[in-house]
């Protein structure tokens, strides 16, 4: 297969897999599956995709070694261990995630990947996942008729009232005025 072939098919299979992932979430919605099945298999499919991205990244990076004028740890501001991080956030979001479950996940102490965090992304890590959190739960109280703690459940969160605190944080409205202003 010729290089610029395999280049090109990158774009084509993220939207291919983007659509899968939107269809999959309507039809979780649609049918108001309580456990997610359908949501969590294409969660699997996208990670895949990111590890062939990543693949094929790093495969083009030896191919073309960009030549720097400076040592440098970072790889433009992506360290593998975030993205692996990031990956890892998006396939649990639906649970309690801790910094020293992500820690250990990438091999990473919490300290280290807290501070990766806050220099890559330029937030912590407990925000950072409070906001992806918080933008999945707006997705379900737009698309679903679910009640606002089991939205709060289906998210990790214990206690409903807390999840409410973080969605008025996030968004400066709690959840049920959010839906309120969508009709």
């Amino acid at each position: 297969m010729e290089k610029d072939k395999v280049v090109n098919i990158q774009p084509l299979m993220n939207s291919q897999v983007e659509n899968q992932f939107t269809q999959q979430i309507q039809e979780d919605f649609t049918k108001k599956n309580p456990d997610h099945s359908a949501l969590l298999h294409s969660l699997e499919t996208v990670e895949v995709l990111d590890v062939l991205s990543d693949y094929y990244t790093a495969h083009e990076k030896q191919k073309h070694p960009k030549k720097e004028t400076a040592p440098s740890n970072k790889n433009n501001g992506e360290h593998k261990e975030i993205k692996q991080a990031i990956r890892y956030i998006k396939k649990n979001i639906h649970r309690s995630i801790t910094l020293e479950e992500v820690a250990n996940y990438v091999y990473l102490s919490p300290f280290y990947l807290s501070k990766l965090f806050k220099n890559e992304l330029n937030i912590n890590f407990i925000n950072y996942v409070n906001e992806q959190k918080m933008l999945y739960a707006k997705e379900q109280l737009e698309k679903s008729d679910w009640a606002v703690h089991t939205i709060a459940k289906n998210l990790g969160f214990s206690r409903a009232s807390y999840f409410c605190k973080v969605f008025k944080k996030q968004f400066n409205m709690t959840p049920k005025e959010y839906r309120d202003s969508l009709k």
